[in-house]
C-alpha cells in the first residue's frame, strides 16, 4: 500500500454533515449536562474535542480569523504589533489559533463563535487530509479561516471546485449545523413561541418582512449566532413564509395623473417640413446678424 499517494479532499453531502452535527451536539449536551442553544463554543472545542485554543495576532490587517494545526512542529507566522514584525512559532497537533480581536467576548460574539466552530469542523472533517499532506510532502500544512469580501454561499454555485473550496464549504456548513442543528431549531421555534409570534404578527397586519426579520433576530439571540447564520439555518429547515396580508394602500393621485404615453412618431412629410422651418429660421437669424 502506497501511503504517499496525493491527498484528496474528502467528499461529504449535506445530509452527512447534518448527521455529524446531530451526533456531536447530542454527545456534547450529555457531556455538558444540559441542552443549551447558546452553548459554550469554547467548552466544545477545548474540553469536548480536547483542542488547545489560543488567541494571537494572525496577520497585520485582521484578514485571518483563525487557523488550525494538525501535526507536531507546524510553523506559523505570528504578528507582533509592538514590533510591526512577524515571528515564527511551532504549534503542536490539535491546536486552534483565533484572531486576537476575538479575545473580547463582547466584540462580535457571533463571528467569534462561528470562526471557532469552523476550525472545529476542520479538525472533525479534515485531520486525515492534512496529515497525509505532511506525510507525502514532508512539510506541515495549516487550515486557515480567511475573511473574504465575497459571500461564501457563492461557492455552492461554482462549476469547478478546488480541494480548498470544497473543504471551506464543508467547514462552513458543519459549523452552522453545529451551532444550529435542525432538531434544536425546531424545538426552539415551538418551545419559545417564536413561530407563533411570527404568524400572529402577520395575521394582525404587520408587514411580513418585519415579522420575519424579528423571527431571525430572536433565533440569532437564542443561538448566539449572526442573523445571517440564523437565516441560512431557518431556510435549510424549510420554513414557509406567509404572504403579506396587508391591503395595498390606494393611490389618491391615480385617478387624475395620466399614464405615460409613448411619443408619437412624425411622418416623413412632417419631418421634411420641420427641416425646412429650421433652415428658414437660420437664414432669418443670419440676415438679422444674430
Amino acid at each position: 500500500m502506497n501511503d504517499n499517494k496525493p491527498a484528496t479532499a474528502p467528499f461529504y453531502s449535506k445530509d452527512q454533515l447534518e448527521y455529524l452535527a446531530d451526533q456531536h451536539t447530542a454527545a456534547f449536551s450529555r457531556y455538558d449536562g444540559k441542552e443549551d442553544p447558546g452553548f459554550s463554543a469554547w467548552k466544545f472545542a477545548a474540553y469536548y474535542l480536547g483542542k488547545e485554543v489560543r488567541f494571537e495576532w494572525l496577520s497585520n490587517n485582521g484578514g485571518i480569523l483563525g487557523l488550525s494545526s494538525f501535526t507536531a512542529g507546524t510553523r506559523v507566522a505570528i504578528y507582533l504589533p509592538e514590533e510591526n514584525n512577524f515571528e515564527w512559532q511551532e504549534l503542536g497537533p490539535d491546536t486552534i489559533l483565533l484572531n486576537k480581536l476575538f479575545e473580547d467576548a463582547f466584540l462580535n460574539p457571533g463571528r467569534a463563535r462561528f470562526t471557532l466552530m469552523h476550525e472545529c469542523a476542520h479538525h472533525l472533517l479534515h485531520t486525515p487530509y492534512y496529515q497525509r499532506i505532511t506525510a507525502a510532502q514532508g512539510k506541515t500544512a495549516v487550515a486557515y479561516s480567511i475573511q473574504y469580501d465575497r459571500d461564501q454561499e457563492m461557492l455552492e454555485g461554482m462549476n469547478a471546485w478546488t480541494d480548498y473550496d470544497r473543504m471551506e464549504w464543508q467547514a462552513n456548513y458543519l459549523a452552522s449545523a453545529l451551532l444550529m442543528p435542525e432538531k434544536r431549531v425546531s424545538l426552539v421555534l415551538e418551545k419559545k413561541g417564536y413561530k407563533d409570534a411570527y404568524f400572529d404578527q402577520v395575521m394582525a397586519g404587520y408587514a411580513e418582512s418585519t415579522a420575519y426579520n424579528q423571527l431571525i433576530s430572536r433565533l440569532a439571540g437564542a443561538f448566539r449566532v449572526s442573523p445571517i447564520v440564523a437565516k441560512i439555518r431557518l431556510d435549510k429547515r424549510g420554513f414557509e413564509r406567509l404572504p403579506d396580508l396587508r391591503k395595498p394602500k390606494p393611490n389618491p393621485w391615480s385617478d387624475w395623473i395620466p399614464p405615460p404615453q409613448k411619443p408619437v412618431r412624425m411622418s416623413k412629410e412632417e419631418r421634411r417640413l420641420e427641416r425646412m422651418e429650421k433652415t428658414l429660421e437660420k437664414r432669418r437669424n443670419k440676415e438679422k446678424g444674430l
